[in-house]
């Protein structure tokens, strides 16, 4: 699910880095990076303090419902270094927050996994760093 997404201008530059080192080392697959940067490119980008809050951006803290599972699950966008599993905090370049980055709280993303295909909804933003005015993040 790549359209309709809202990317602030600061993630955007700071995406597109990452993505840069990321063809160099060519660590994360090519097939999951053409999806990044096909949900990067294709997103409307807004200044930082437009975001609006409903939004999923780079650091944002998403609570989750996996709709065929009935799991829930908090997580917290972040870039590749700061990535960290044992404690939610997933990369942008996980397929799991490649398919959320830009959407709005509401959206059903369906994911592709070895196992088959997962519709996760996203049901709340518990932090968002625009709407809590810390651009840094």
């Amino acid at each position: 699910m790549m359209t309709n997404r809202i990317i602030s201008k600061l993630d955007y530059q700071r995406l597109k880095k990452r993505i840069e080192q990321a063809k160099i080392n060519a660590r994360v697959s090519p097939t999951q990076l053409m999806k990044l940067v096909r949900g990067v490119d294709g997103a409307t980008l807004l200044d930082p303090v437009k975001i609006p809050s409903d939004v999923v951006t780079m650091n944002s803290v998403v609570s989750l419902e996996y709709i065929d599972m009935d799991k829930h699950l908090d997580i917290c966008l972040v870039y590749p270094e700061e990535a960290d599993g044992s404690r939610n905090r997933i990369s942008i370049f996980a397929p799991l927050a490649t398919a959320l980055l830009g959407c709005q709280r509401g959206t059903v993303a369906n994911l592709t996994t070895p196992f088959g295909s997962i519709n996760i909804r996203i049901n709340q933003i518990l932090y968002q760093p625009e709407a809590a005015g810390d651009f840094s993040r």
